[in-house]
């Protein structure tokens, strides 16, 4: 989710507040209620809810006593500061606290009686904080990795996405893409006509999974990695630490294309336009969707893929979708009319995708076998080098990190079985061009 959907706008709010440059939430608590060009009563309610927000996210722990507030953070900036203060009702009552700062903290200590009131706001952000943390502790320590560890990285596609029929290859995909690391990431690229489960895929992702940036058409259309119609930075420059879903990819202005290629490799780029001159640094996890040229699939599949072959090669796999057989169609529109298609899976699935990305996988497969393994991508990127596919070096990365992913996700080390499934999605990712 783009960060200022968190605030529940209407289109012409959002539309408003992007063209003033804003996309984050620190930069709106950072404003006064006289700055958003609204009515008073609605500005406020805005930059209070981000700035609770902003509070909620940054808080780590509480220490409150008559007398003083210990406020511990993740992160330190004027807009955190600024709304901790507002949230514990600080400037409420402006002479009741002097405030001092560390690396990493605030104390707030009484000046007056009147500190008491602040007290009080920050005993229940504390029971706030510490709730958050029993729930995420709860579904961490007690039920993840037991969960994990038997499903595995074929349980989580195929339930994760079991409305979809066919188009294994994309479940496979996107999971390897959730399962990999912002500093190791397995970018997927899924191209199909329309009618051919993108939507449903994506919406999937949208329904089950947290810190999720998802750039619509109209976002794709004005850049992402730099908004042409305003000069300012895209979407992508703030999605550090971020799954990205991006619907349309092939819509993507050409300039922003070239913008793209190191970010999507290394997750740092020089952007420079009228307004924006920087160096900047964004590690993310792409997760796109596009459209064949033209809509549909002609015979030569692969020369209608939409994208310029350099950018096809910062993605691990790329992808063509099945269209849903009639019967498949006819199937999901009765479990829609009953009510059955149930997508959300709570809050395991997100927690599950969390944690194991923390896990590291040791390798212990045979050196025959990784031989074999290596000869075998060696041998797509040999026949696919001059191809709209543009299998390249860049594969020496995917061959790494896409195995990794998987054996992330049960948990495990990589062993053979999962090298050959990772061959196996690899192959299977091209071998879908050509039916």
């Amino acid at each position: 989710m783009h960060e200022i959907e968190r605030l529940g706008l209407s289109p012409s709010e959002r539309k408003k507040i992007e063209l003033m440059g804003i996309r984050r939430l620190e930069q709106i608590a950072l404003l006064n209620y006289d700055d958003l060009g609204m009515s008073p009563s609605r500005a406020k309610s805005i930059i209070k809810r981000a700035r609770k927000i902003v509070a909620n996210d940054n808080i780590l722990s509480i220490d409150v006593s008559d007398d003083e507030i210990k406020i511990n953070l993740k992160k330190k900036s004027m807009a955190v500061i600024k709304s901790i203060l507002d949230v514990l009702g600080v400037y409420q009552y402006p002479a009741s606290a002097s405030m001092e700062e560390g690396d990493n903290f605030i104390i707030l200590r009484k000046m007056n009686k009147n500190f008491g009131k602040i007290v009080e706001g920050a005993k229940i952000e504390k029971e706030m904080v510490e709730a958050i943390e029993r729930d995420e502790e709860e579904v961490y320590d007690e039920d993840v990795r037991e969960f994990a560890t038997k499903n595995g990285f074929n349980g989580f596609w195929k339930n994760l996405f079991k409305f979809i029929r066919g188009n294994e290859i994309m479940k496979k995909a996107i999971s390897a893409s959730l399962f990999s690391t912002f500093d190791e990431p397995v970018h997927a690229l899924i191209i199909g006509e329309p009618g051919s489960s993108k939507t449903l895929a994506k919406e999937i992702i949208l329904q089950n999974f947290s810190e999720v940036t998802s750039i619509g058409a109209n976002t794709t259309r004005a850049g992402l990695v730099i908004n042409l119609a305003t000069g300012e930075l895209g979407a992508l420059a703030y999605s550090n630490g971020r799954v990205v879903v991006v619907d349309e990819m092939d819509k993507i202005p050409q300039q922003d294309v070239e913008y793209c290629y190191e970010l999507l490799s290394n997750g740092k780029g020089s952007v420079h336009s009228a307004k924006v001159h920087e160096e900047i640094e964004s590690h993310f996890i792409m997760i796109a969707f596009a459209n064949p040229k033209g809509e549909v699939f002609r015979k030569d599949a692969i020369s209608q893929i939409p994208l310029p072959p350099l950018l096809i090669s910062r993605f691990a796999l790329i992808v063509k979708t099945e269209n849903i057989r009639r019967e498949d169609r006819i199937q999901l529109f009765k479990e829609k009319f009953f009510g059955m298609e149930e997508k959300r899976y709570g809050k395991i699935y997100d927690a599950w995708v969390k944690m194991a990305r923390k896990f590291t996988p040791k390798i212990e497969v045979k050196e025959e076998a990784i031989e074999k393994y290596i000869k075998d991508v060696d041998k797509i990127v040999e026949e696919n080098y001059k191809t709209n596919l543009r299998r390249d070096l860049r594969m020496g990365d995917y061959m790494r990190r896409i195995p990794m992913a998987i054996a992330r996700a049960g948990f495990e080390n990589i062993t053979e079985e999962i090298l050959e499934e990772s061959s196996n999605i690899i192959y299977e990712s091209i071998e879908s061009w050509k039916r």
